[in-house]
């Protein structure tokens, strides 16, 4: 007898919001948005590495059980909480944010921050930075333009182009032998 899968169940009219009984809402803990988020040549996502998004989200998670009081205090010394007030940012900030209200948080040493802006308790984040472009260092490789990204599908793809010429190339030396041959054996 195979088992049907359950149907979801209705929200109630009057109940607008779909949260999980275990989320407290009132709390005081850092949420983060990525409604403000914008992607330019200098901050974005696109060719990171395979980890950095895995350590991104874990940073994500553990800021997460923190209150902003605490992350502002200074003593975190791992994310590197400040502003840019003396930041000179390569892509222009959006509209109505200073540099004096724009944070980062880091993710880790080598893997760069996030920035963006504060409001309560929420962290509206306005852009990844992989690269360390909002302060740029010769250490990990000054200014870069972010480069497009190298996906599974685009990896696979190129490597079929190699495969299919090489595999052209190797017919045509096919071909060319046994013409060779077949003059041999006249």
């Amino acid at each position: 007898m195979s088992k049907k899968i359950p149907k979801a169940s209705k929200i109630p009219s009057n109940d607008n919001k779909i949260v999980p009984p275990s989320i407290n809402t009132k709390n005081k803990k850092i949420s983060f948005s990525f409604e403000s988020l914008e992607r330019t040549e200098y901050f974005n996502l696109d060719g990171t590495c395979i980890n950095w998004s895995s350590e991104l989200f874990e940073m994500l998670k553990e800021v997460s059980t923190r209150e902003k009081s605490e992350l502002l205090s200074g003593k975190i010394k791992s994310y590197r909480i400040h502003d840019h007030r003396n930041a000179t940012p390569p892509s222009k900030l959006p509209d109505g944010v200073s540099l004096n209200d724009f944070y980062q948080i880091r993710i880790s040493k080598s893997k760069g921050a996030i920035h963006g802006v504060f409001y309560e308790n929420i962290f509206y984040i306005v852009w990844l930075d992989p690269l360390h472009n909002m302060y740029p260092n010769d250490h990990y490789g000054g200014l870069r333009k972010i480069k497009p990204p190298s996906t599974c599908c685009r990896d696979r793809e190129d490597s079929v182009k190699l495969l299919s010429a090489e595999n052209e190339k190797l017919k045509a030396e096919k071909k060319e032998l046994e013409e060779l041959l077949e003059e041999l054996l006249e």
